[in-house]
């Protein structure tokens, strides 16, 4: 069973103002399945439900594509294009296997019993480890010229997120005056409770067939042609919470810590969370923008 509790302690603390970051998780275990059976959801839903994961030879004819196969797309009003999916175990397995200074504690999301496969969304990575990624494949395609001097990877901010998600105008003057503040909008549009196949959330909502993360690009891609943005691992973004803040905004939500009965808002497309930017957890993940600065 997903935990249903991981995210309602920064939940509750974020509506108290405070900083909320995840320390509980930390000490938690995934429950082992019955003897005999799986670690999958218990009640699977049809194969027409969850469409077959997807594959980077499956993009779209304008992408920009690099030099890991990784297909990037306009995202509108803004001078960046973004990656359709989250960042895939395979590509990290790339930048960690020339980078000795790699932190290992992605290959083992919860002490190593969260099976992932190649084309599942690296997790337990923080955010400076992203920023270590984007730096890396930033002179990475400098070097052999696929980048013009100018151009970098590096985390979508998370005002370039809202418009990728559908958000365009947002009220407030940081992530933590904007969060919430766009009701009844969700990535897949505006139904409640969420159709079958909306995304990766928890087992609670009966809308998919993955106990923990799924395949990348698993569900449906959104009109610009982004996959997971809702659901599956919360993805980091750039920004502060708040300027006196060190604490590092998350936008999406993920396979874990949302509760049926809880305020639907935790799943709005304008909802925020955050984490201390060396925090790695199993349902942390990030993807990257091609800057045009």
């Amino acid at each position: 069973m997903k935990y249903l509790f991981l995210m309602i302690p920064i939940l509750a603390l974020i509506g108290c103002g405070k900083e909320p970051y995840q320390t509980e998780l930390e000490t938690k275990s995934i429950p082992k399945a019955p003897r005999g059976t799986s670690a999958k959801a218990k009640n699977p839903t049809p194969a027409k439900d969850n469409p077959k994961p997807a594959e980077k030879k499956a993009i779209p004819s304008d992408a920009f594509v690099n030099t890991l196969g990784m297909p990037f797309v306009a995202v509108p009003e803004k001078d960046i294009q973004i990656w359709i999916w989250e960042t895939w175990v395979k590509d990290y397995t790339v930048y960690a296997a020339g980078n000795q200074t790699v932190d290992e504690d992605w290959k083992k999301p919860f002490q190593g019993r969260l099976k992932q496969t190649d084309t599942h969304p690296v997790v337990n990575v923080s955010w400076n480890d992203a920023q270590a990624f984007c730096g890396w494949l930033t002179k990475l395609e400098l070097e052999v010229g696929k980048l013009k001097t100018g151009q970098r990877y590096r985390l979508p901010t998370d005002a370039e997120w809202s418009v990728a998600v559908g958000l365009n105008m947002e009220a407030g003057n940081s992530p933590r005056k904007k969060t919430k503040g766009i009701k009844g909008v969700y990535p897949w549009g505006k139904e409640w409770p969420p159709p079958k196949g909306a995304g990766n959330y928890d087992e609670s909502l009966n809308v998919d067939n993955f106990e923990y993360t799924s395949p990348v690009g698993n569900f449906a891609a959104n009109k610009h042609g982004i996959h997971d943005l809702g659901g599956n691992v919360w993805e980091w973004c750039e920004d502060k919470w708040r300027l006196t803040s060190s604490h590092r905004v998350l936008r999406g939500a993920s396979w874990a810590g949302f509760k049926s009965e809880l305020p639907l808002d935790l799943l709005l497309s304008s909802n925020r969370s955050i984490d201390i930017p060396n925090g790695r957890r199993a349902w942390l993940g990030f993807r990257c923008v091609l800057s045009m600065e």
